[in-house]
């Protein structure tokens, strides 16, 4: 445009001259004055043009020109870039476990399976942390729509020119994916990461058959157990399990409601112990369960007979299964019995010895009922036991001091209701020693 500008103003200029000559000419009188005008004229429009075409003295870079020098700058901009993506990496992580061979498996729900990672580092370049993306961590929301659970993970061991770290997964779901392990790394220098790809398999998803506890293990078995009296209608039992590649912290005694995992239980990808508490109906003939044999492919049926033998436990035991709280509840009702029936003299014959007998007899039922409630304080880790004898099981242990309220004292020990838990503590672990 200023180009085209200039070309278009230089000959107006020279016209314009021409013009303002050929006027004078024709109007001035002498040769004087005519050329005072014309030196006035030259000078004003020199002035002017001096004045404008400074500002459209450049010239238009002719297209192809400006073209070549507009490519050259896009391609110095596109080797910048170029430079700047290609970054030398200072890691390399792969999968070193054998994908294709653990497809080739049979996998199972609640199973568990190892996955080995491998790391190259250069340059001195140092682990900072590692990751899983997306997260398996139980406080992130979206790890709860994974399909398998973080049970263990190793520390990165060095072996030769790598790193090896083993990480152990439960399987939850039948479709499976392990997302990408992310390791971020750095040096003196920079910093850099790199994620290996995520891992699809496949797995089955076990018939809950009759009986089946939840467990899927390469070998289950019942090291112990005890089986004690509880009340009128259960039998407390408490079951030593050990389990060999096992997933024991999913186990349950199908169709019991009451029962929990007792003190000493260790849960472990090898070998896992627990201990089982739980309260089972006497009306039971026996205790089954079965646990899912990944070496079979196969249910294993486990029992217990669920009979306590009198026999073996000692006098004291023996003592305390004799039906005692029958006759009690057969005074208490005599006693509820006399009540009302000298109530009813009382107000039917207006006696005086009837009312004063009510009276008594009142008392001493209230006196009854809370005469058999204690308020002790227990010491430091008080054992609360399922039967008031030293040989008896253990139900829990009361880490810290706690004041209780016994409903009930026998041979030493008091009779004790925590969270629907009922137990005998020792006096020796009260303050009522």
């Amino acid at each position: 445009m200023p180009s085209r500008f200039y070309a278009v103003l230089n000959p107006i200029y020279f016209i314009s001259i021409s013009l303002i000559f050929i006027k004078n000419i024709l109007t001035c009188k002498n040769a004087h004055t005519y050329f005072n005008h014309l030196k006035h004229i030259i000078l004003s429009v020199g002035i002017i043009y001096m004045c404008i075409n400074p500002l459209y003295a450049v010239d238009e870079i002719p297209s192809d020109i400006a073209n070549s020098a507009l490519n050259n700058d896009e391609n110095d901009e596109a080797m910048v870039t170029t430079d700047n993506t290609e970054q030398v990496k200072i890691l390399n992580v792969t999968t070193l476990t054998d994908i294709d061979s653990l497809r080739e498996q049979t996998l199972y729900i609640g199973q568990y399976i190892t996955i080995t990672y491998r790391l190259v580092l250069l340059d001195e370049a140092r682990i900072v942390y590692t990751e899983f993306n997306p997260s398996l961590d139980k406080q992130d929301k979206n790890a709860k729509s994974q399909s398998v659970q973080l049970i263990k993970e190793s520390a990165w061991q060095k072996e030769d020119d790598y790193y090896t770290a083993t990480y152990t997964f439960k399987i939850i779901q039948s479709k499976i994916t392990i997302p990408s392990l992310v390791v971020h790394v750095q040096n003196n220098y920079l910093q850099d990461s790199m994620q290996t790809d995520p891992i699809n398999l496949q797995a089955q998803a076990l018939d809950k058959t009759q009986g089946y506890s939840g467990v899927v293990a390469d070998s289950l078995k019942i090291i112990d157990y005890t089986l004690e009296n509880y009340d009128d209608n259960n039998n407390m039992i408490l079951i030593e399990l050990e389990g060999h590649g096992s997933n024991l912290e999913d186990f349950r005694l199908p169709n019991i409601k009451d029962q929990e995992f007792g003190q000493g239980t260790k849960f472990s990808d090898d070998v896992a112990r627990v201990n089982v508490l739980a309260r089972i109906p006497k009306e039971l003939d026996s205790i089954e369960f079965s646990y899912f044999d990944i070496n079979k492919h196969e249910f294993i049926p486990l029992s217990i007979k669920n009979a306590v033998n009198i026999e073996s436990f000692d006098d004291e035991i023996r003592d305390d299964l004799n039906p005692k709280s029958s006759f009690i509840k057969i005074t208490n009702i005599i006693l509820f019995a006399m009540l009302g029936i000298f109530l009813l003299i009382t107000l039917i014959k207006r006696s005086y010895i009837a009312a004063i007998t009510s009276c008594l007899l009142l008392g001493f039922i209230v006196y009854r009922i809370f005469s058999n409630t204690y308020s002790i304080k227990t010491l430091p880790n008080a054992r609360v036991l399922i039967q008031p004898t030293h040989s008896s099981t253990e139900l829990f242990v009361i880490t810290n001091p706690t004041k209780l309220e016994a409903i009930d004292k026998k041979n030493g020990y008091y009779k004790v209701n925590i969270d629907s838990k009922v137990g005998w503590i020792s006096r020796n672990d009260t303050n009522k020693r």
